[in-house]
């Protein structure tokens, strides 16, 4: 009984610290400023030269963080594309959003970073790279334009049909394609108001295909290279990493030329990472550890966001809207937001609760994914401080991971740190208690577009 109401205190002072912190700053902007929003599907956050690997794979983004804020340990909740993106826009974990894997939809009562800034006057668009954030899944609420079409002729992988389904146009678009539409909406943008610009870029996602020439932008490739097919595997991804990094060049600077008075404010976020066999699996989407949760966020606002600002205290993508608004001057009450306005840090200084409460769950898997995966159990995980703890799954027993000694997690804990152990799956299983018995969002997909979703991974 102690352990339990000593939990709930952890809690309790957690969140209420959280408040009061979220309450000391309001910044307004002396006027409107133009928003640019990218997201990088499937960047694995130490495969980036911003965050200490060794290849030059996005010197644009490393150019970003030297003139804003790094977040060193941000965190997606669920690492799957719409699950995490649907976290980014609603500043909700998966039970309030409704997505709980691909092919759901976002429950129409949670609002979005994109509908508020439309009814607050801006102009909206969105350009997305691939089909698991198609409007139909909710994502193109709250946008003016959204483009989410995918023509063979710029797909990654122009299948006809995959699986015996028939395939309907492609699964996804190249990122200069995506960066060529995303320019031609900022043309058509008026100056006389602000606007918010989406622009999702898919290359980093397997198959790991690079254009030509990207591979020996970030490694010195000779003849006998490489020595495995790993070796292959992780070269061609880090290419497609800097081929992706060129587009976002691309697009800022253009993106700089229609600023406002105001200036232009950007955020990059990764929705999640990728595997790389790091704990003996490729690709993501089946476990929780740093290689899949870990994601790039990057701020830049000149003379509003502190340039070359790194912090280390843990975020998440679920703090991303209600810290834009807030930058914004825009109001979020109206999104009920569960994520941390960090906006005060963004332009004081300072540092977010370095125990706070980050949450993290595995998709859902149906019985159909199970017969296809290895895999079954739900799995839930949560950090606080340098301690990480996911719950015991088909898979396997919990683990317990000290991050500041072992950020590879390579030693797992449990049962060796009993005292940390017992607090945080009472912590987590109070949380996991909260969340089962909401709604899930609606599905709605068909047999073809099924097909499009098997097609790159997205098993269902």
């Amino acid at each position: 009984m102690r352990r339990a109401i000593g939990a709930a205190m952890l809690v309790a002072g957690c969140f209420l610290g959280s408040v009061v912190w979220l309450r000391v700053h309001r910044p307004t902007p002396l006027a409107p400023a133009n928003l640019l929003l990218v997201t990088l599907d499937t960047l694995r956050a130490d495969h980036c030269s911003t965050y200490g690997y060794a290849h030059p794979t996005p010197p644009v983004l490393d150019t970003l963080g030297r003139e804003g804020t790094v977040f060193e340990d941000a965190y997606t909740p669920t690492p799957t594309t719409g699950p995490s993106h649907s976290t980014l826009f609603t500043s909700g974990y998966p039970a309030a959003h409704g997505v709980l894997k691909n092919g759901y939809a976002m429950l129409a009562e949670r609002r979005t970073l994109a509908e508020v800034l439309r009814g607050a006057g801006w102009q909206t668009g969105a350009v997305v790279s691939a089909f698991p954030l198609a409007a139909r899944f909710g994502y193109g609420r709250g946008f003016e334009h959204f483009d989410d079409e995918f023509p063979v002729e710029t797909a990654s992988s122009p299948w006809n049909e995959w699986e015996g389904f028939r395939l309907r146009g492609g699964f996804d678009r190249r990122g200069d394609a995506t960066t060529d539409r995303a320019l031609a909406w900022l043309a058509r943008t008026s100056p006389a108001r602000p606007w918010f610009l989406w622009v999702h870029y898919f290359d980093p996602h397997a198959p790991y295909d690079p254009p030509p020439g990207y591979r020996r932008l970030v490694r010195d490739v000779g003849e006998r290279w490489p020595a495995k097919p790993l070796d292959e595997q992780i070269v061609a991804y880090d290419a497609e990493v800097r081929f992706t990094d060129e587009q976002v060049g691309r697009l800022v600077r253009e993106a700089e030329t229609k600023g406002s008075s105001g200036g232009l404010l950007v955020v990059v976020a990764a929705d999640h990472g990728e595997g790389l066999m790091s704990h003996g699996w490729m690709e993501h989407g089946v476990n929780l550890y740093e290689e899949l949760v870990r994601t790039l966020l990057l701020v830049r606002w000149p003379g509003h966001v502190r340039a070359g600002q790194r912090l280390h205290a843990p975020v998440g993508l679920i703090d991303v809207a209600p810290t834009v608004l807030a930058l914004l001057g825009v109001p979020s009450t109206s999104m009920q937001p569960q994520g941390e306005d960090l906006s005060r840090v963004l332009g004081d200084g300072g540092a977010p609760p370095a125990n706070r409460l980050l949450f993290f769950q595995r998709r859902l898997y149906t019985e159909r994914d199970q017969q296809e995966l290895a895999v079954g159990g739900e799995e839930f995980g949560v950090r606080m401080g340098a301690w990480k703890y996911v719950s015991a799954s088909a898979q396997g027993p919990p683990e317990l991971f000290d991050l500041d000694q072992d950020p590879g997690e390579t030693r797992n804990l449990h049962t060796r740190a009993a005292d940390v152990e017992e607090r945080l799956a009472a912590t987590l299983q109070q949380w996991v208690a909260t969340q089962r018995g909401r709604p899930a969002g609606a599905r709605s997909v068909d047999p073809d577009d099924v097909a499009r979703l098997r097609a790159l991974g997205y098993v269902e």
